[in-house]
């Protein structure tokens, strides 16, 4: 008789796989995708992206490089081309139709911050891209990683890219109702804040904006049909995609 899994390994299997469901929001019509508002001030204190905001008005070439694990490559929605980053390229393509914008998906699943950070030398720079966007912090939590490694991990590679003269978006863990109550996130997420803000570079509250999403009824966990969380994991990444879109092309 196989073991019951235990109530963590339930919430690490669903962090990895990116198990997420979207529940349409009780106010769509018929048919219509429900909108995916980011609550007031969601950016208003996170560092400028100044270097990248120019690219985009003058119709440059901009390079962006994603880093991640599962929840940035795509499988649970159904493969890269429906990936936040894949729909990220979209939405800055259709709002800035004059700038060269490629956008590089180097995520891999159960990336930790330090396997991204053993990459960058030998992935990432060679790309010279303008803007890196590292989501990082959900298998340290997972793993029970050390909170000051992580952040020296971190830092380090803030200063490798720094030094290229690459801007860059830290984006920390993602919001799970059941996940969130085994696996203890908030160490990373307040590492990351003091990283961002040491640093000057902003930080992109997937978390937060998750669970704004959750509780205004955008977002629900509780689909259990595979294909139905394919379908609105998909829709998940939409979301995320363009709200990133309009994160990183602030004045």
């Amino acid at each position: 008789m196989s073991a019951t899994p235990s109530p963590r390994r339930c919430a690490i299997a669903l962090i990895v796989a990116v198990g997420l469901a979207l529940l349409p929001g009780p106010r769509a019509a018929f048919g219509q995708e429900p909108a995916c508002p980011t609550p007031e001030g969601f950016a208003a204190f996170e560092a400028p992206l100044p270097k990248t905001a120019k690219a985009f008005a003058a119709g440059s070439e901009v390079v962006i490089v994603t880093l991640g694990g599962a929840s940035s490559v795509g499988n649970a929605a159904g493969g890269p081309s429906l990936s936040w980053p894949s729909r990220l390229a979209t939405a800055l393509a259709g709002r800035f139709p004059a700038a060269r914008i490629k956008v590089v998906n180097l995520a891999l699943p159960r990336q930790t911050a330090r396997g991204a950070a053993d990459r960058l030398a030998r992935e990432v720079l060679p790309l010279k891209p303008t803007l890196v966007i590292w989501e990082t912090g959900t298998m340290e939590a997972v793993r029970g990683t050390g909170v000051d490694d992580f952040r020296d991990t971190v830092q380090a590679g803030l200063d490798e890219l720094g030094a290229a003269g690459i801007e860059v978006v830290l984006m920390n863990p993602q919001f799970s109702r059941d996940a969130d109550a085994v696996i203890p996130f908030a160490p990373y997420l307040g590492a990351l804040r003091e990283l961002a803000d040491a640093n000057e570079v902003p930080v992109f509250h997937r978390y937060g904006l998750m669970r704004y999403w959750a509780e205004s009824g955008v977002l629900d966990l509780r689909a259990k049909d595979s294909e139905k969380r394919r379908k609105l994991a998909a829709r998940l990444y939409e979301c995320l995609g363009r709200a990133m879109a309009n994160f990183v092309a602030r004045p």
